[in-house]
């Protein structure tokens, strides 16, 4: 008897085989497939989707799976011609078709399992980031999709409320974290503060993600001539930003870096003393869970989804509170509480979250709309 057929779209990866760099939502989608190929004997065939005039795709990942590729621009007004006919459908012969990238123009929604990642665009808009798109368009999806994925119960929640999809559709398989890359490790060189230590802030704006207070509570933090530097790891900050915190002695102390490799990344989120990531919403939270599971304490906050991925072993302060932030810099600095403790804490917490579950749990998902 022919398996039946899951169509998972891979177009997010595509930049990652074009530039080395890709997204959140490239990035979580790579990772859950590499974990869908590990698992033996799956009951169903699965064949990786892509679309761009560059043949670059699903044959890129040099995974166990069969690919498609249809060569037509990857762009909005082909989509929308795309979804008037059943040309996917024809072109692959899918049961299923996995779209784990918020939104795509589709035929035959009934058929489709969308992920969608948070509901931002409702709970905490952004517009600058087409938040007005995402309102008017994700949901209509996720209404007639056959079934909903997300990564946390929070932006469950939001999903359901929001955008008035039914709860008993929406399935939560949390992210997971290579512990392979981030890890703890010893005698880790750091050449922006030849090895002073350091705090380490991750995934930085000065919008949501509240780089801002972390630069204010360090600012204060300086005036007690401390040992420790700041590192951030930002994508372009505005200069206006750069040019404020890179006076007097501020100079030397912080440290804006970008466009690291993978590698170093998990080398300074386990040679940091601590990372701060006080951001004000967020669908998951990675940064939390790569410093966790490198060994390294986290202070974060207590909303959105945060919480449920830094458990009890992250330290929480409010997102506008740069005193507190500034005060747990000097308790880190002045060794006043029990890092050991933290960081034991940290790497349990983080070993509850592995891509081998969250591919188990979507496996599930992908078992019950095939029907098998």
């Amino acid at each position: 008897m022919k398996k039946k057929k899951l169509l998972i779209d891979v177009n997010s990866i595509v930049p990652y085989y074009v530039s080395g760099k890709v997204n959140g939502i490239g990035r979580t989608t790579l990772e859950l497939l590499q974990a869908l190929a590990d698992i033996d004997n799956l009951p169903f065939e699965i064949e990786l989707y892509s679309q761009n005039m560059k043949g670059i795709g699903g044959r890129n990942t040099g995974l166990p799976f069969s690919y498609s590729h249809l060569y037509l621009p990857y762009r909005e007004k082909w989509n929308k011609i795309l979804s008037k006919f059943p040309i996917r459908e024809w072109f692959t012969g899918y049961d299923i078709m996995h779209i784990p990238h918020n939104f795509e123009y589709v035929h035959r929604p009934e058929k489709c399992i969308v992920t969608i990642h948070d509901a931002m665009f409702f709970s905490y808009p952004e517009d600058f980031l087409g938040h007005g798109y995402a309102r008017k368009h994700y949901p209509l999806l996720a209404q007639k999709s056959k079934a909903v994925i997300t990564c946390s119960e929070n932006s469950k929640k939001e999903i359901v409320e929001y955008m008035h999809v039914d709860e008993n559709k929406v399935y939560v398989c949390p992210w997971g974290v290579d512990h392979q890359l981030f890890r703890p490790r010893t005698n880790i060189s750091n050449k922006y503060t030849q090895n002073r230590p350091f705090f380490l802030s991750v995934s930085c704006d000065i919008g949501r993600k509240n780089t801002i207070s972390v630069l204010r509570a360090y600012e204060i933090f300086l005036k007690h001539h401390p040992e420790h530097d700041l590192i951030l790891v930002w994508r372009n900050p505005p200069m206006d930003i750069v040019e404020r915190f890179s006076k007097d002695e501020m100079k030397n102390k912080i440290h804006f870096i970008s466009d690291i490799e993978n590698k170093e990344l998990g080398e300074l989120y386990s040679s940091a003393s601590a990372t701060f990531f006080p951001s004000k919403y967020e669908g998951f939270g990675l940064p939390i869970l790569e410093s966790m599971a490198s060994g390294t304490p986290v202070i974060t906050c207590r909303n959105s989804s945060l919480s449920e991925v830094g458990g009890e072993a992250a330290i929480y302060v409010s997102p506008e509170d740069i005193q507190s932030m500034s005060e747990w810099m000097e308790r880190f600095e002045n060794k006043s509480i029990d890092i050991l403790s933290l960081k034991e804490l940290s790497t349990a917490q983080a070993s509850n979250f592995t891509w081998e579950i969250c591919a188990n749990k979507t496996l599930e998902v992908y078992k019950q709309c095939l029907e098998l």
